[in-house]
């Protein structure tokens, strides 16, 4: 490994450990990493879009005279709309960046209604009205080996779904039936939140679970971990930030309060 590649691990390590030092309180070594993550983020959205979209798309063609005098003349409509986005760098003229928002807005909006309605709308539709037939003769009843598949969870998917949406029918009273259906729905809801939920807490469990192999090494050959020494860069990570916490909270004194 190289010199520069082996700085990048340590440097992924202490940053790492800058980010839990939250778990103390909010703190100046834990916003750098904060504002160093969300610039580094931001900095690297941008490169992206300027080499993958804006130049091969827009200056290599301007340049390079392979559009026609009438293309050449359309293109340029979205260069001066980028420019006039830098407007709101001058508050005189930070209008015109109305201009340039609304057509993003605008387009965004039209490319994303027919997307939502094609892949949230039309496709929840179509797999709620399952063909029990061919569910039964591919799965029966319940099947373990395909995680519950089969014609009771399909049922279950169609009552749960028109439990749910009957809950939010507020057109009429509801009477006992209706209650008792709203119930069910309401019970659908929990179960639908609950692995929502689930998934989610897994989900970060399993980024936590990679930050820390990296910073024991685990996650590595055994030749790049004897040439990095993660442990050790946890460690004197670990003692960097404890000491600079420690610095920070006698600095604060009697004026210091957990959470501000």
């Amino acid at each position: 490994m190289t010199g520069i590649e082996i700085f990048g691990a340590w440097l992924s390590i202490f940053l790492t450990v800058c980010v839990l030092s939250f778990l103390y309180d909010d703190n100046p070594i834990y916003k750098l990493a904060e504002h160093l993550f969300l610039g580094v983020s931001i900095g690297y959205g941008v490169i992206e879009i300027y080499f993958g979209v804006f130049k091969p798309n827009l200056l290599d063609k301007l340049m390079n005279g392979e559009l026609g005098g009438f293309q050449r003349s359309l293109s340029i409509i979205p260069l001066i709309l980028i420019f006039m986005l830098f407007s709101k760098l001058v508050p005189k003229y930070s209008w015109l960046a109305r201009i340039p928002i609304a057509f993003i807005v605008a387009a965004y909006a039209g490319v994303k209604l027919t997307g939502e309605l094609n892949a949230n709308l039309m496709t929840q539709v179509a797999q709620s009205i399952p063909d029990l037939g061919a569910v039964w003769a591919e799965y029966g009843f319940w099947s373990w080996k395909h995680d519950g598949a089969g014609v009771f969870s399909s049922l279950f998917l169609v009552l749960g779904l028109s439990a749910c949406l009957l809950h939010f029918y507020f057109s009429a009273p509801q009477n006992k039936a209706m209650q008792q259906v709203s119930r069910f729905g309401v019970l659908t809801l929990m179960l639908s939140f609950g692995a929502s939920f689930g998934y989610t807490v897994m989900g970060r469990i399993s980024l936590a679970i990679g930050r820390a192999q990296e910073m024991l090494g685990l996650d590595r050959l055994p030749e790049q971990v004897a040439q990095i020494h993660p442990r050790i860069a946890t460690v004197v990570s670990a003692a960097i930030v404890i000491a600079f916490l420690v610095v920070w909270r006698r600095r604060q004194g009697d004026d210091y309060t957990p959470g501000n």
